[in-house]
């Protein structure tokens, strides 16, 4: 049910997600309460609920091999700061994710507004990390990650997990809905990553490049 929501987009919020699915079981409870009962779930009383069952989608040596590429990495999510940090923190990856931009840097304009995309690429000049759009790539798993980077300017780079019931509909479904390319295995994301000339004068805009 959840990834059914997420395929229509539009529910890049967690919290919206679950208030519109016990919603459309007739259940009509307040935002608030669904927020309360999520967070006690999720994050637990001292960081020990569902949050600590989350399995990374990317290895260790994944991470070192981009950043050997100079790769430039940030998380763009729409969960709070202080769970992204945390995970971040619990895999050991801080070194590998200078940039956060969480939904309290969103204001309150989540993909697939390109919003916080462009605010990230804002935030790395003001760092003196100067990098056009045309330069960067977006990897998502949802179709607002897809339609974001496309809206942002960005290329997009389409996630299909395997956990999904059906991961060909689902690589279909990112390409249908802005994909430049995607991955089914992201052991392969570095390889895919240095033969992709971004930025590069002989290379399609985003916008206007066709999946």
């Amino acid at each position: 049910t959840v990834q059914r929501y997420k395929n229509l987009g539009g529910y890049n919020d967690d919290w919206a997600l679950t208030h519109a699915i016990i919603q459309a079981q007739g259940v009509n409870v307040p935002l608030s309460r669904v927020i309360a009962e999520f967070q006690r779930r999720y994050r637990g009383d001292q960081w020990d609920g569902l949050i600590t069952s989350e399995k990374p989608i990317i290895s260790m040596r994944c991470l070192q091999l981009l950043k050997k590429q100079y790769r430039v990495m940030g998380v763009v999510t729409g969960r709070p700061e202080a769970e992204a940090r945390w995970t971040i923190a619990h895999f050991g990856w801080q070194s590998f994710f200078p940039l956060i931009v969480a939904k309290e840097q969103q204001d309150t304009r989540p993909k697939p507004d390109p919003y916080p995309l462009t605010r990230a690429l804002g935030t790395l000049r003001a760092a003196q990390l100067s990098i056009r759009p045309d330069q960067a790539v977006y990897i998502g798993d949802t179709v607002d990650d897809m339609k974001a980077a496309r809206a942002a300017g960005l290329w997009a780079l389409g996630f299909a997990p395997s956990y999904l019931d059906d991961v060909t509909a689902h690589t279909q479904l990112l390409r249908d809905h802005g994909a430049h390319e995607t991955l089914t295995d992201m052991r392969k994301l570095p390889e895919v990553l240095q033969h992709w000339s971004f930025g590069a004068e002989d290379e399609q805009d985003p916008e206007t490049a066709t999946p």
